[in-house]
């Protein structure tokens, strides 16, 4: 879709690359008469979508007039579908109006609502469609309108339209997603929400994911993942987009709860210099003791683990640098709160790591020489 509407605007048309549905738009031309009959019309309508989907000349002047057929909405929703991934805006309030006739059709028989709530294979298509017109946060009222219909008794997941918003090109596509999240968080699980969100693969992509959590608005499901399934998933994207580390580190400052407790299973993973610190000195401010999050944070910082090839899951281990961060935590042992407690135990996890997997080069023994002060302090003097 993204695809096709690139080349709508594009100087150049392009020649289609065969001829194949020439007679297919032919046939199309002779059907799309509104003084034809039924079954010309709604075969006039059938062969547009089929001919959509094959290489074409530029078309809508046909198409709208197939569109303009005095055939119901409901015969026209698949060319609709066809349209939209042939790159054109669709136009909502006629999609809207399809909603509001499937929903008013419901009360014409006593059990056509029963049946309509059994299922929701008639309509989710006609919500997938809404974010591809001309106003596309019209899908916000669409579902409101249907999950009415369904009431809570009948209540049903909507995990296509998510997955036809997380899909849309561009920052208008996660425009989209935060207001579908804060409105209709219930139209699928939030496994399927983590899904889609960060498989958009990018790092605005990932900062919405991030930010939804903070709030509250993931996080919830007793089923649904928790801060460490989070943070695990979240850490390869790190390696990707190198920016989002300042990014997160802003957002920890300010976060509290399970949101903070994400970032902290993140920095598990993919924790520098800088986060660590962080860590000691948010913890300190809450009077929170060293727990396994900043020992896993310390790790992170102290251990370098390389994979032995691109894409194993074995790891080489080896020591990364860590003389500036030791530096840093020894010169907040002059502390007289909370963070020269965290820092000594920092430094002592550090010192144990150096023992079992070495020193890297150039990095010191002691923390910080020229401070003339001791460590171990057991050790008295330099």
């Amino acid at each position: 879709m993204a695809a096709a509407r690139t080349v709508r605007t594009a100087p150049l048309v392009a020649e289609p690359v065969n001829s194949y549905a020439d007679p297919i738009w032919a046939a199309i031309d002779r059907l799309a008469k509104p003084e034809s009959d039924n079954l010309s019309q709604e075969l006039a309508i059938k062969l547009s979508r089929i001919a959509l989907a094959m290489p074409h000349r530029n078309q809508d002047a046909v198409i709208a007039r197939v569109m303009a057929l005095p055939q119901p909405l409901s015969s026209k929703r698949e060319l609709l579908t066809a349209m939209a991934m042939d790159g054109q805006v669709l136009d909502a309030r006629l999609v809207m109006q399809a909603i509001d006739d499937w929903i008013a059709d419901a009360g014409t028989a006593p059990n056509k609502a029963w049946h309509k709530r059994q299922n929701t294979w008639e309509i989710e298509p006609w919500l997938e469609l809404l974010p591809y017109t001309d106003n596309p946060d019209s899908v916000i009222d669409g579902l409101t309108k249907v999950k009415a219909f369904y009431q809570r008794g009948w209540a049903q997941r909507w995990e296509r339209v998510l997955t036809a918003i997380a899909v849309m090109p561009g920052p208008e596509g996660e425009a989209l997603l935060a207001k579908l999240a804060r409105a209709h968080k219930d139209i699928a699980t939030e496994f399927e929400w983590m899904r889609d969100i960060l498989r958009r693969n990018t790092a605005s992509a990932m900062l919405l994911y991030v930010d939804l959590f903070i709030e509250g608005v993931f996080g919830q499901e007793s089923q649904g993942p928790d801060p460490w399934h989070v943070g695990q998933e979240l850490a390869q994207y790190v390696g990707k987009f190198p920016e989002l580390k300042a990014e997160l580190k802003k957002r920890y400052e300010t976060a509290s709860g399970k949101g903070r407790a994400m970032l902290e299973h993140l920095f598990g993973e993919i924790a520098d210099e800088n986060d660590l610190v962080a860590m000691v000195r948010k913890y300190a401010a809450n009077g929170q003791p060293y727990d396994q999050r900043m020992d896993r944070a310390v790790y992170a910082v102290a251990i370098q683990q390389i994979p032995v090839s691109d894409g194993s899951n074995s790891y080489n281990i080896h020591p990364a640098s860590v003389g500036a961060v030791r530096k840093t935590l020894f010169g907040m042992l002059d502390a007289k709160t909370g963070e020269a407690a965290l820092a000594k135990q920092c430094l002592s996890a550090i010192d144990h790591l150096r023992d079992e997997h070495g020193i890297a080069a150039n990095d010191p023994r002691h923390p910080d020489v020229m401070s003339g002060k001791p460590w171990p302090e057991e050790s008295g003097s330099l």
